[in-house]
């Protein structure tokens, strides 16, 4: 008799929940909002010249993205990976 394909994991492993290639998906996305962020940056900075303004805009995206990131970290340390 042959074996499973894909055996069942042992009841104290917890299943891979990440895609293989998320890693990458992830530092696209991170780049994308960096690079949208500093659109928006200068668009702010155009409306009325106002250096203030994408410091603001800026401090908000680069917030953002270290919550994520830092979710992300506790997350792959529960995890184990």
């Amino acid at each position: 008799m042959a074996e499973p394909a894909d055996p069942a994991p042992s009841p104290n492993e917890l299943p891979r929940s990440t895609p293989p290639g998320a890693d990458r998906i992830i530092r696209l996305i991170f780049g994308g909002l960096v690079i949208w962020g500093i659109a928006q940056a200068i668009g702010a900075y155009t409306l009325n010249y106002n250096p203030l303004r994408p410091l603001i805009v800026l401090a908000c995206v680069a917030a953002f993205l270290g919550f994520w990131l830092m979710l992300l970290a506790v997350w792959r340390k529960r995890h184990g990976q």
